[in-house]
């Protein structure tokens, strides 16, 4: 069961934490650097919308995982299960990696066919969703961008009672008048083997990367600060920090589990700063 532990404005001593230290060897963050000096690195998420019978959507997720190692875990992905391509038949070979969150999102951008991504739900004229030959150019681009938002998590996770703790810090870096702020808290689970139609027929021992498994706190995340009628003003150097339990599900691998959370605003979707981090 998912119980929200705290909701507390801070002063930023507690940070020090950016989005990546050490890499495992499965190319994956497992701890933060702590922050010395410097401007704030921007973080990208790339979601990669894509499904089990899409024979086109293993090539898109290869260039989703070039993408986040030329660029050093900058780019961070998150593979969601939507759109017709997504659904299983019954009683087949496919794992069903759908969620109510994720046809949600898919739905409320809508998005057309896979695969087809979103870069920090940033508009691509008048859709978010890019081609996959348009991520590179998208992300190159959007790492440009100065950051607004520093971010960091801590989690801890139990086990032998799969009890799992995450806590989000979010700092603002500059004043938000008149505008409302989500945070959202996603689980993801990575290297998940089977059954995907590729170019070459069905594989059943496809590796099914980054696979988006369910938020802590709803869809579209919770405000930090007030409601849409009626935002708070956010003060330069100003930090948020949200605490969450939930018992992690008994079919996900603990040892392959990550926690992707997001700052985005909220009437427009569209990501401000995003942070990784290995469950164990």
């Amino acid at each position: 069961m998912r119980k929200i532990l705290s909701i507390l404005a801070v002063p930023f001593f507690m940070l020090g934490m950016a989005a990546c230290d050490k890499i495992e060897e499965n190319d994956y963050i497992k701890e933060v650097d702590n922050v010395q000096s410097g401007s704030v690195p921007k973080y990208i998420l790339l979601e990669d919308y894509t499904g089990v019978r899409c024979v086109n959507c293993p090539q898109a997720g290869q260039i989703a995982l070039d993408l986040q190692h030329q660029y050093d875990h900058k780019v961070i992905v998150l593979g969601v299960h939507a759109g017709s391509l997504s659904s299983v038949p019954p009683n087949g070979p496919f794992q069903d990696f759908t969620t109510e969150e994720g046809t949600e999102w898919y739905n409320t951008f809508e998005l057309v066919g896979n695969p087809i991504g979103t870069i920090n739900r940033k508009l691509n004229g008048s859709t978010y969703g890019f081609d996959s030959s348009k991520w590179t150019e998208s992300v190159i681009n959007t790492l440009q961008e100065e950051a607004v938002v520093e971010m960091s998590s801590m989690v801890n996770y139990n086990d032998a009672t799969r009890s799992l703790e995450v806590n989000v810090f979010s700092k603002f870096l500059e004043e938000k008048i008149d505008t409302t702020f989500n945070l959202t808290v996603c689980i993801m689970e990575d290297s998940i083997v089977g059954m995907q139609v590729t170019s070459q027929g069905n594989n059943p021992n496809y590796v099914h990367r980054h696979v988006f498994r369910e938020t802590m706190n709803g869809a579209w995340g919770e405000s930090l600060n007030g409601t849409v009628d009626n935002p708070t003003v956010i003060a330069p150097k100003e930090m948020f920090v949200k605490s969450y339990t939930t018992t992690l599900n008994e079919a996900y691998n603990a040892d392959q589990c990550y926690i992707i959370a997001y700052v985005s605003n909220s009437n427009t979707k569209e990501i401000l700063q995003v942070v990784e981090k290995k469950i164990k």
